[in-house]
């Protein structure tokens, strides 16, 4: 008798990701939405990746695992997991990002009420490293309700000053019977989440954005959004231009102009931009006087760059080490007073979102050891990955369940029928995670 199909499809791509892939793995195993698989593309790591996702496929069998000879970069690793996908929906999810446990069972729940086929919420910013200010992906964009997106919102997205920025960005709930053959263009190393979101909405889907912020999105300088060149822009531009062609619509042909104007200025700034970086100051400044109305953006960029070495700076040499009490009651030393819904319960929802994203910031300019002190600061743990934790038994509950062997013995009796290893692949310039500059 065949396995019944899960009710959710979570899909990770990863590479070179063994320093996060353990927290990112825990946050979908500690869902109160259970019924639930994980697929785990490994595209080709060159670390310890392997082991680590041998070692969790071998402790949950709701994980299955293959990996690639070759990378084929984010998009053809996504694909490989859309591929194995059994799941009445599908989520997104990165290999070094995390959630809180609620966020799933939420969003299905919200998918149903809504009558939706694509469901996203908020994401709120973390790091390792000292963080200038504490932001979600949306900002001021996050909707205060949930509000179903058209083809202006998503083609416009980071275009439109009035529209909501950075949609590609969003780890969404996709119902996979919407997919049907939809798939990530492999043409695409970054943006290649944007283009699959609007082909989504051009078949008909309905996509909403939810006034929640559950997701944890994590910012290093290994990140692909760090590494954006004019070559990536340049094949946004052309994958643009042929879903222009293909549908024959006029008001998309109308919209991609005015996106593909914008993604023209965003190549000229990141030119500017890199012979800044490689010295070459002449050219730069040749640059610079065809169009002078790229300098705003430069300083802007290089003042964002100061602030964050200045804070960096500050937390070595001023910042003390905290301690917050994490809990229902903000009592006493140290004590943090958490956001609740009316229910009593953490509250995830976009206005508490603010809080959340200032205190991973704070995590992220100092030491920061959280002791929860009951049910209610042990789900706050989730919310600031970063903090080092001081009671074991708080620290098991808030990373999901404890561990069960080392890395290498679970790795050895690992199930071959969910554990593969590809054989062929196309090879293609490496990929740290697939964030969009949408």
């Amino acid at each position: 008798m065949a396995d019944p199909r899960p009710q959710v499809s979570v899909i990770m791509a990863s590479r070179n990701a063994a320093a996060y892939l353990p927290l990112a793995i825990r946050a979908v195993l500690a869902q109160t939405l259970t019924d639930l698989e994980l697929i785990i593309i490994d595209d080709a790591s060159e670390d310890d990746s392997w082991a680590v996702i041998r070692a969790a496929v071998a402790a949950d069998p709701r994980i299955r695992a293959q990996r690639r000879s070759h990378s084929g970069g984010p998009a053809i690793a996504r694909n490989d997991a859309l591929a194995l996908a059994r799941g009445e929906w599908v989520a997104i999810c990165d290999s070094d990002d995390s959630q809180h446990p609620r966020r799933l069972e939420m969003m299905l729940n919200a998918a149903g009420d809504l009558a939706a086929d694509v469901v996203a919420d908020d994401m709120i910013l973390f790091s390792g490293q000292p963080m200038a200010r504490g932001a979600t992906i949306l900002g001021r964009h996050a909707p205060k309700v949930a509000r179903m997106l058209n083809l202006k919102d998503l083609v416009l997205s980071g275009v439109d000053p009035e529209g909501i920025s950075h949609i590609g960005y969003l780890k969404p709930l996709i119902k996979r019977c919407f997919l049907n053959d939809l798939r990530y263009d492999p043409r695409l190393r970054i943006g290649e989440d944007h283009d699959l979101y609007l082909r989504l909405v051009l078949a008909g889907a309905k996509m909403w954005v939810l006034p929640m912020a559950a997701y944890l999105y994590r910012r290093h300088v290994a990140s692909t959004s760090y590494r954006n060149v004019p070559r990536d822009l340049t094949a946004q531009m052309g994958v643009l231009d042929n879903l222009v062609q293909q549908q024959g619509r006029a008001d998309l042909a109308e919209l991609a102009h005015v996106r593909r104007q914008a993604l023209l200025r965003r190549h000229a700034q990141l030119e500017l931009a890199r012979d800044v970086r490689a010295g070459h100051l002449g050219r730069a400044l040749r640059r610079a006087v065809m169009r002078p109305d790229h300098l705003p953006w430069l300083a802007s960029v290089l003042r964002n760059r100061m602030e964050l070495k200045v804070q960096a700076a500050a937390s070595r040499l001023w910042r003390r080490p905290q301690r917050w009490r994490l809990g229902g009651r903000s009592d006493g030393a140290g004590g943090v007073t958490l956001p609740m819904d009316a229910d009593g319960a953490l509250d995830l929802s976009a206005a508490a979102a603010p809080v959340w994203a200032r205190m991973c910031c704070e995590a992220s300019r100092r030491e920061v050891e959280a002791e929860a002190v009951d049910a209610l600061g042990q789900s706050a743990l989730w919310m600031v990955p970063t903090v080092r934790t001081l009671a074991a038994g708080a620290s098991d509950v808030a990373n999901g369940t404890r561990a069960r062997g080392s890395a290498c013995a679970m790795a050895g009796s690992a199930g071959s029928e969910r554990v593969a290893v590809e054989s062929s692949g196309d090879q293609q310039q490496n990929a740290g995670r697939d964030d969009t500059d949408g």
